[in-house]
């Protein structure tokens, strides 16, 4: 279980520093802070559920967590960098 709390302190960090050079390079609104902020919350928390779960001996649990937790979180990630974060350049793509 420690492991589990180590690892997500490194991601942690690690999307702190990504969220930081992301704010150097574009221009972000408070609506891609919002969503950037909120979908890795939803991952942290589907990767701490879906770690204690397994670990308890409860595997449907885990699996509900990704499902409930996860696949949200990846989901907004994914359209809030779209929509907010990089919407130069899909726009100078077509």
């Amino acid at each position: 279980m420690g492991l589990m709390w180590f690892c997500l302190g490194l991601i942690a960090g690690l999307s702190v520093f990504v969220a930081s050079e992301l704010h150097k390079r574009f221009d972000i609104d408070w609506r891609g802070w919002a969503g950037l902020g909120l979908g890795e919350v939803l991952v942290f928390f589907c990767i701490a559920w879906s770690v204690a779960a397994a670990a308890e001996g409860e595997p449907r649990s885990a699996l509900m967590g990704i499902m409930m937790f996860g696949a949200p979180g990846v989901a907004v990630l994914a359209l809030s960098s779209r929509l907010f974060v990089f919407p130069a350049e899909r726009r100078s793509q077509s």
